[in-house]
């Protein structure tokens, strides 16, 4: 009888099931998008025979009144044509630009297919660069190329991308001049109503790709009124998928599982913001060399962008924020994360911002020069990221960072799960983001020997919830003042040292610098369109000599702000550097053979020794007996000192 009954209740559910399957409308386009030598044959086809496929060339969703497929479209060489976006005005208030030359263009072709009753299919897209050599025009870099009907950027009324209505409606109101970065406008406009559909391919060098329809929203703060705007992608459920299952970033790790990370709630096309129409590359460059450090860091990458197929410029392509990226970091249910972002919740529920007030105004006002305080201030904030993170913006230079309240971001558990990762310890840790204001990107790197420390530790002109009230009364608690000058020297002799830096700026330059001025001839302005070439060049010069000069200054800055004795320079050797390496302070970059560091006889050093396979270690020696190692046989051991020293680790 439960036999029969169960072959009959099979039976009712593929009947269900049937209709449902019968009217499934997919359609295929017989090449997928990306760089073709000859001529494209591009057939569309569709599983339902009887459906009608209609099709689109400009970017717009093809409907019943679109043109009719009847055979294989033929897609011959792109060529450089008078595009129709890019000389579009209306996209910033200050200076009218449209560019005085063409780009590489490729085809774009959207299809949809609509069945007798009116059922309509899912739309495709796809972007044919038809006759260019890719390897010539890009070399290794990735590709994005973005499909949306036109109106959803540049419509008067709806337009994300344009001055449009709302600028027509404030503009006379206004009874003093303003600068363009004040303007209120379509693209200033933020929220679900001004997100708008878009076809996504993100194309590899090595012929990986993907095409996923995606929310796209412009981001950024006075950089919205760039002519080239800052773009977020997100993934949401309702356009298909509620994720990009891809490896975007060839090299980063999921911390939970140690596999590589292939999952991401959405990412940005990033212009430079502040430092768009200088080095362009400050915020990545900065955000590499502090990765490792004890606060989050974005991963990022160079791309080159079209929109329907015309040429939109260098971005970086930076991974966001969100409560999926801590789940898929770190494993942790994003349904328990908490981040606040410069002082507002950006995730979590309405009664989580009581969890950030709670922490603030214990960090902030308790009395945190008594043991006992401290000790509990150290568990809800994670004293170590906090250290961190004002050391690195401090040697930065960032002028509208946390001290400015602007530009900061923290996250926590709500309830603790520690077996799921030690970060899932309800401490509220830090997260980097936007330091394009920052190392001179004004002044040409020129203030790289300042000191904007002792106005942050002394000032007192901060509103409520300000950071720097949070830094001000820490630095109070001795262990926390020593963990912060602990973080300033291995931020100057570790992640932003000179020859790191250096050696990360060649790297950048080479993935950035050759596509630079064609993006300036793209956007202008118009004064460096006579010379992108030089303009670049130089604001990268700029870059690299502050952080030089600010690598030779940076501990005196720090000195001098908390009245410390001098550095001690420290040369580390490493007996045979193929058979181990030597980290300090537990940090995750070594110190290279003979490599010059300086540190503060007040926190004195802790050294690591790590063997190569097959390797032995066998112990320290010190070049004057004014250092003395704790143990000076074992792989990890703490030194004081007092003066200069030469600092061997031996293996054999």
């Amino acid at each position: 009888m439960m036999r029969k009954f169960r072959i009959l209740f099979t039976l009712a559910l593929c009947l269900l099931l049937i209709p449902a399957l019968a009217s499934a409308l997919e359609v295929e386009l017989s090449h997928s998008s990306g760089f073709y030598d000859d001529t494209v044959q591009l057939e569309i086809t569709c599983d339902t025979k009887k459906a009608t496929i209609h099709y689109t060339l400009d970017g717009t969703v093809p409907d019943e009144n679109s043109p009719v497929y009847e055979g294989p479209l033929t897609l011959t060489d792109s060529g450089q044509r008078a595009d129709t976006l890019m000389r579009i005005g209306g996209t910033n208030s200050a200076e009218e630009y449209i560019p005085a030359m063409d780009f590489p263009t490729a085809r774009v072709v959207r299809a949809v297919a609509i069945a007798p009753g009116g059922k309509t299919s899912n739309v495709v897209s796809g972007t044919y660069f038809v006759g260019y050599d890719r390897k010539a025009l890009y070399g290794d870099t990735a590709i994005v190329c973005l499909v949306t009907d036109p109106a959803n950027l540049f419509d008067y009324e709806k337009g994300i991308y344009v001055l449009g209505k709302i600028f027509d409606q404030w503009a006379p109101q206004q009874t003093e001049p303003f600068e363009d970065w004040e303007a209120v406008a379509n693209f200033t406009q933020h929220g679900d109503e001004w997100e708008r559909p878009v076809s996504v391919t993100f194309m590899n060098p090595d012929g990986k790709s993907f095409t996923q329809d995606m929310g796209m929203r412009i981001k950024g703060g006075a950089s919205r009124g760039y002519h080239q705007k800052s773009i977020r992608l997100i993934a949401r459920e309702e356009y298909g998928e509620k994720n990009v299952k891809f490896a975007i970033y060839p090299d980063e790790i999921c911390e939970a599982d140690g596999k590589l990370l292939e999952k991401y709630k959405g990412v940005t096309l990033r212009s430079g913001a502040n430092d768009a129409l200088f080095a362009k590359i400050r915020d990545p460059f900065i955000t590499n060399l502090a990765a490792g450090m004890r606060f989050e860091t974005a991963a990022n990458k160079p791309v080159i962008a079209f929109i329907n197929g015309e040429y939109w410029g260098v971005y970086t392509l930076n991974e966001e924020y969100s409560d999926k990226y801590i789940q898929y970091h770190y494993g942790m249910d994003d349904n328990n994360v908490i981040i606040v972002k410069t002082g507002a919740l950006d995730e979590g529920e309405d009664a989580d911002y009581q969890l950030f007030m709670d922490m603030y105004d214990f960090i902030a006002w308790e009395e945190m020069e008594k043991p006992e305080v401290y000790a509990q201030a150290c568990e809800i904030l994670d004293m170590g990221s906090f250290a961190d993170y004002w050391a690195m913006q401090f040697f930065i230079y960032n002028e509208d960072g946390p001290d400015k309240n602007n530009n900061w971001q923290m996250w926590r558990v709500r309830d603790p799960e520690p077996k799921t990762h030690p970060y899932a310890d309800g401490k509220w840790r830090m997260m980097l983001y936007d330091t394009d204001y920052s190392s001179g990107v004004y002044v040409n790197g020129d203030n790289a020997n300042e000191d904007n420390i002792s106005g942050v530790l002394y000032g007192d002109e901060y509103e409520e919830y300000n950071p720097a009230l949070m830094f001000q009364n820490l630095m109070l608690s001795e262990e926390f003042r020593l963990e912060f000058i602990r973080a300033c020297c291995d931020v100057n002799n570790v992640y932003f040292s000179a020859s790191r830096s250096a050696a990360m700026l060649k790297e950048m330059r080479a993935q950035y610098e050759p596509y630079m001025p064609d993006s300036l001839r793209r956007f202008g302005p118009q004064w460096v369109v006579w010379h992108p070439e030089g303009h670049v060049k130089d604001n990268l010069n700029n870059l690299g000599r502050f952080f030089q000069k600010r690598a030779d200054a940076f501990l005196n800055v720090v000195r001098d702000a908390l009245e410390l004795e001098n550095p001690v320079a420290i040369t580390i050797k490493i007996k045979d550097q193929k058979k181990g390496q030597v980290f300090i302070n537990g940090r995750e970059v070594p110190v290279a053979n003979n490599g010059r560091i300086q540190v503060f006889p007040e926190c004195g050093l802790t050294i690591t020794a790590v063997p190569a396979e097959g390797a032995t270690f066998k112990g320290w020696t010190v070049s004057h007996d004014s250092a003395v190692l704790e143990d000076p046989a074992a792989l990890t051991t703490q030194v004081t000192f007092s003066r200069v020293f030469t600092l061997t680790a031996n293996f054999e």
